[in-house]
């Protein structure tokens, strides 16, 4: 009798952790884009990939409005699909990872080093339509490359509202 109780515990829980996960929006962070050109800055396509997605972690540790894929997850698939965010065809080639990592939104940025500023911008990419969301996005944030970080408080406090308000 005890066995069939704790069975019934068991599958009740991972039937519970299961319905919970659904509800949540899966979300992959991906390495920015670099539009430059210029090699030198492709490091900063992961910098900011790893600090987004860590931030937008912080942002929801207990998973509770959004999930993060982690960033080993994604970046597995890319390099496994050989998608280079330094490629001019890595917008259209990540649309595969993201339906591979089972993801409903992915967010992605991407870069542009001018007047020895990058000029970042950071989007809420919906899988299903591959459309933008026009009300949650970070535009035109102008940072010298050692103040860069800077950024990612700044995307994430633009960016997780989306999630919030969704729930």
């Amino acid at each position: 009798m005890k066995k069939a109780v704790f069975l019934f515990i068991v599958i009740f829980c991972f039937s519970m952790t299961s319905l919970i996960s659904q509800t949540q929006i899966r979300i992959a962070v991906f390495p920015f884009y670099n539009m430059d050109g210029n090699m030198k800055w492709n490091i900063w396509c992961y910098q900011l990939q790893d600090s987004l997605s860590t931030a937008m972690h912080n942002q929801d540790p207990g998973s509770e409005s959004y999930y993060i894929v982690p960033k080993d997850s994604v970046e597995l698939l890319l390099a496994e699909l050989n998608v280079d965010p330094g490629n001019p065809q890595y917008e259209t080639d990540m649309w595969s990872v993201a339906k591979k990592l089972n993801v409903k939104k992915v967010i992605c940025g991407n870069f542009k080093y001018q007047a020895e500023r990058f000029l970042i911008n950071a989007y809420i990419w919906d899988v299903k339509t591959k459309l933008a969301n026009p009300k949650f996005k970070a535009r035109d944030i102008f940072k010298k490359e050692e103040n860069l970080y800077e950024a990612v408080p700044e995307i994430t406090e633009s960016l997780v509202p989306a999630f919030k308000s969704s729930n």
